[in-house]
């Protein structure tokens, strides 16, 4: 990571990097969506959440065992912020993580949330030590389902659960190294 930008990772359009006050806004915006939010763990996200979020990664970095890290996921060309990746490297065995993602609308289908998995996957690979790497789908999530594809992720098991108070299945994917 260079210091001055907070900048982990860049691909050929992404900055992957620490997130920074202000982008509040963009987060709190997009994580409102309820497209965005329809599978994702959160009901609610203002701005005022957005900032004590982001203030509560500050001191964080990726690796961290048991501790989700959100990296933030901004156009190289601009700087602006479109998204963010969770890892999680697991407590009980630091080679498995997980990962989950989260893109605003305007910028899906054009293979950005591709480039940004595989960025941090093969980082977690490389950097952390991981080899397992672990994303749960609800099963109605059709184009994460299909990025999992795209990536080679290898469904490794389907759980009936509820979500949200409606049935649904979570199928889990696998990426190894």
């Amino acid at each position: 990571m260079t210091e001055e930008t907070g900048c982990f990772i860049r691909t050929g359009r992404l900055q992957i990097r620490k997130f920074r006050p202000d982008d509040a806004p963009v987060l709190a915006a997009y994580r409102s969506d309820p497209e965005v939010a329809r599978y994702q763990g959160w009901t609610e996200f203002d701005e005022a959440k957005a900032r004590e979020f982001i203030a509560g990664l500050q001191a964080a970095r990726p690796g961290v065992p048991g501790e989700w890290y959100q990296f933030a996921l901004a156009l190289l060309s601009e700087g602006t912020l479109i998204g963010d990746i969770g890892l999680r490297v697991h407590a009980d065995d630091p080679a498995a993580a997980d990962i989950g993602y989260t893109l605003m609308t305007s910028q899906q289908g054009r293979g950005l949330a591709s480039e940004a998995v595989r960025a941090v996957s093969e980082y977690a690979f490389s950097r952390l030590g991981v080899r397992r790497i672990q994303a749960t789908i609800d099963d109605r999530n059709l184009p994460s389902l299909a990025l999992a594809r795209r990536l080679g992720m290898v469904e490794e098991a389907a759980v009936e659960t509820v979500w949200r108070g409606e049935p649904c299945v979570d199928r889990i994917f696998v990426l190894r190294r």
